[in-house]
């Protein structure tokens, strides 16, 4: 029942930044500022590609992937200045997308690399993985 909450809140989040960006699509809201506009596309597709990814792997089909925290560290620690940097905060244009991929980066940075929402059949079938038998 655990794991199934993990999944669930792990859908959750990642499902309303998702939503959130299609919402951007679907009215032609540029994410990014005037100087990297340029990159609005690119920027659309990889934090969709990092949505799905984060659903698909950790929630729906949570498998167990070699470098899984060091990774996710590093996209996280990326995301943070992405957010800070490229991507556009517009108030009166009610475009919070810098701010909400902060957020993102901070959830990824403080949960997955301490394995908090490691299932716990991913750590079971880690612990198997990793088991030597000796025979005498």
């Amino acid at each position: 029942m655990k794991d199934f909450i993990k999944r669930g809140i792990v859908i959750a989040i990642f499902a309303v930044f998702l939503l959130y960006l299609i919402l951007l699509i679907s009215q032609w809201q540029a994410i990014t500022t005037p100087e990297y506009a340029n990159l609005n596309i690119i920027t659309y597709s990889i934090l969709i590609a990092l949505c799905l990814y984060l659903i698909v792997f950790y929630g729906m089909y949570p498998v167990h992937i070699k470098f899984s925290r060091p990774a996710l560290l590093v996209v996280s620690l990326a995301l943070i200045v992405v957010s800070q940097t490229i991507m556009r905060n517009s108030w009166p244009d009610g475009i919070f997308i810098g701010d909400i991929f902060s957020v993102a980066g901070v959830i990824i940075l403080i949960l997955f690399p301490t394995n908090i929402l490691t299932t716990e059949k991913i750590k079971k079938h880690t612990a198997k993985k990793n088991e030597v038998i000796i025979e005498v």
